[in-house]
């Protein structure tokens, strides 16, 4: 089916866009969702090729540029996955065992995402197109990693375009999994677990987390989820490690994690909002991590005016109960929170605690290689620093 694209849509399909919106699609009329389309300009020359979407403002989940070449919507669905899998197998090392497959556009597959946990992979469709082809991905994962297949396509994105949530396992079933994190193993639950079970983009600063603590160390993790920053700084012989986290069932998988990994004598958990219960953490830490969700959902002013003050009250909360000196992980994984705001709050943040010195190490971090760009800005939601603090001058 070639359809003709017009405007500002001809314009962003030249340029590498991953979606064109409807507004700039001329369709004869309904078409399945799903579908091959080839998107053609005034003279019929191809300028990209996709799939197509039935409801909502996108109308083209765009895979390659240029005409299309290939016969069917799934032989092109095929193509991109597996080229997706090349590029993670030659990541290797770190990310040998467990990573994030499918990164949406960032492989060209707009509107799906795919981690994988060894023995079970997850897939979350924010899209018409993608959920027409759910059960064929599925297939094509179970075979080429002997996985288990869950739809966990839950999110809100999926509302605002007209979809249901789904969860329901598409091949075999396997709840949970153990992954190896850099020696740190972890029990992910894809059923139960926030988001598809686990969160892999904050893995190569969990790692470098560990790094920076040793021996002597206490070392709080706030809203630590299932262990992640505090399992790494036990395994490198911290002492102590308290976890503030108010999912109940989280907290509970973490000392679940931390008797796997041997270190749960190590291990104090302050189960309830971090708001109300981070006090009873105490203090004298020498090592923290903040992983806060997205407090900043949109970019209406309002909503980044609060999200600003709830990270502002997060970081400052976390480094008043740090010691002199202390190295602290802050992050936010907010689209909506811009780098050089990032950069604003971490440092103010130090400075309103009374760190008369810090000094952010090794410039800002981000998610792991596995979650790969394409130019599509909100792609690029993770920002890290560690900050090296001190009380003189």
């Amino acid at each position: 089916m070639r359809l003709r694209v017009r405007g500002e849509g001809l314009e962003r399909a030249a340029r590498g866009s991953s979606i064109v919106y409807r507004k700039w699609v001329e369709a004869p009329g309904p078409l399945p969702a799903g579908v091959l389309v080839e998107l053609v300009d005034d003279a019929g020359e191809g300028v990209a090729c996709g799939l197509w979407e039935p409801g909502g403002p996108v109308a083209v989940r765009v895979l390659s540029l240029g005409g299309c070449e290939w016969a069917s919507a799934w032989d092109a669905l095929e193509d991109r996955l597996e080229g997706a899998l090349r590029a993670r197998e030659r990541l290797g090392g770190l990310y040998r065992g467990s990573f994030r497959l499918v990164n949406s556009d960032g492989d060209r597959i707009s509107g799906l995402i795919v981690d994988y946990y060894g023995e079970v992979a997850v897939i979350q469709s924010s899209s018409h197109a993608i959920d027409a082809h759910a059960d064929s991905i599925a297939r094509w994962l179970s075979r080429e990693l002997g996985a288990a297949v869950y739809e966990k396509s839950t999110q809100r994105s999926r509302r605002d375009i007209g979809l249901p949530p789904r969860a329901r396992w598409l091949v075999g079933r396997r709840e949970r999994a153990v992954i190896e994190e850099a020696g740190v193993k972890f029990v992910v639950d894809v059923v139960r677990g926030q988001k598809t079970g686990f969160y892999l983009d904050q893995r190569p600063n969990r790692v470098e987390f560990s790094r920076y603590a040793g021996p002597g160390d206490r070392v709080l993790d706030v809203f630590s989820y299932t262990g992640g920053f505090a399992l790494h700084a036990l395994h490198s012989g911290a002492r102590e490690a308290v976890l503030v986290e108010e999912d109940p069932e989280a907290l509970k998988l973490a000392l679940e994690n931390a008797r796997l990994n041997g270190v749960e004598a190590r291990v104090r958990l302050v189960q309830g909002s971090v708001w109300e219960r981070l006090g009873e953490a105490g203090r004298g830490f020498t090592v923290a991590a903040v992983d806060p969700p997205a407090f900043i959902q949109s970019g209406d002013p309002q909503a980044v005016r609060r999200g600003r003050r709830a990270y502002w009250r997060a970081y400052t909360s976390t480094l008043s109960l740090l010691d002199d000196p202390s190295i602290a992980y802050l992050s936010s994984c907010s689209y909506f929170l811009s780098r050089s705001d990032f950069i604003s709050l971490a440092s103010k943040a130090a400075e309103s605690t009374g760190f008369a010195s810090y000094r952010i190490l090794g410039g800002l971090r981000g998610a792991g290689p596995d979650h790969t760009l394409r130019g599509e800005e909100y792609l690029d939601y993770l920002k890290g620093a560690f900050l090296w603090l001190s009380k003189a001058p």
